[in-house]
């Protein structure tokens, strides 16, 4: 798999780290300290040319938390590069997150699980 951690997006990914979203920083608590499944989650892993915000390389498995619109196409790309690769993923915007806090903690625990067998 191709995950490039590239010199030039290190200091923008150091930022990212220290300003996550109070629906990133929920998220990051649940999976944080191999919390889950004694599993360890990285923050902001670039995979390929696209950026996860939670990336779990050893059951390949990234979060991804998106309040930007993004294309069509743009979608379509990363998805199929994603599953071309094997990484399975989920996808939140920060109001779903807001709202459905338990829900969505529950449908990552559920994949993850599953991953984990």
């Amino acid at each position: 798999m191709e995950i490039f951690n590239l010199k030039k997006t290190k200091l923008i990914k150091a930022n990212l780290k220290k300003s996550f979203t109070p629906e990133e920083k929920q998220i990051w608590d649940y999976i944080k300290d191999r919390k889950l499944f004694d599993l360890k989650f990285k923050k902001y892993s670039e995979i390929g040319r696209y950026n996860a915000n939670f990336y779990c390389p050893e059951i390949e498995f990234a979060i991804l938390i998106n309040d930007k619109k993004h294309t069509k196409k743009y979608d379509k790309t990363r998805d199929e590069y994603l599953n071309s690769i094997g990484v399975t993923y989920l996808q939140f915007t920060n109001s779903e997150i807001k709202n459905n806090l338990e829900e969505i903690l529950e449908e990552i625990e559920l994949i993850v699980k599953n991953l984990k067998i």
